[in-house]
């Protein structure tokens, strides 16, 4: 893994010389990797932007070091929002299927606290995995909306080599029994249990919280 160490000089010189808008922190890597503890730099990226209000922050993460940053969060609670990717909410599925997350229990815990400071919290489940999703799904719902979260999206799996093939791994050693012909038919063709475990999730969604938002990304 390579490590921005000149992230902050760069980014400090370049804030001003932008008209300002909003930043993603971060889209394909998560910015609270192990490495974070050590280097600081999504906080230091997060003290940046909070210094200046022409700028608003979307942080998403699956991991709760995000509270670590908590006070810099909350000097710039009107213009920054945080959400955590949830693959799955079964205990059980989740340490298999996301491995170097923190526990989905104190994701959940993670978005309680940054809800009760004031933030706007949300959750993207991603990738939709077939059956190991649906674990505990209901639950796992209705236990968003207790702690305050007010957008939900999700997402399918994007099917690729060498992906699938770690995927189907992952599979095999959750349920050693599983039809995994039958899951690969899913993941890569599925879009008829997609459709319908979209409108399923958007059922229990509205049931849970009322008026909130929900959107399928795919």
């Amino acid at each position: 893994m390579d490590v921005k160490v000149n992230l902050l000089d760069v980014l400090g010189k370049e804030l001003p010389r932008r008209p300002g808008g909003s930043i993603w922190l971060s889209s394909v890597c998560d910015p609270y990797q192990p490495l974070e503890r050590k280097y600081e730099l999504s906080r230091g990226v997060i003290d940046l932007v909070s210094r200046d209000s022409r700028f608003s922050l979307s942080v998403l993460t699956k991991s709760s070091l995000v509270l670590r940053d908590l006070d810099l969060l909350e000097r710039m609670k009107d213009r920054v929002d945080v959400g955590f990717t949830i693959t799955t909410f079964s205990q059980n599925a989740q340490p298999i299927f996301e491995p170097y997350a923190s526990y989905v229990t104190d994701r959940i815990k993670a978005l309680g606290k940054l809800s009760e400071a004031g933030i706007d919290t949300w959750v993207f489940i991603a990738p939709i995995l077939p059956y190991v999703t649906e674990e505990r799904l209901e639950q796992g719902l209705q236990r968003l909306a207790e702690v305050g979260v007010k957008r939900l999206m999700t997402d399918r799996y994007n099917a690729r080599g060498m992906i699938m093939r770690q995927t189907l791994q992952a599979y095999e050693r959750w349920r050693p029994s599983i039809d995994l012909e039958g899951v690969r038919e899913l993941l890569w063709h599925g879009d008829e249990y997609y459709r319908r475990l979209d409108e399923r999730i958007a059922r229990l969604w509205k049931e849970a919280a009322p008026g909130s938002a929900y959107e399928a990304v795919f």
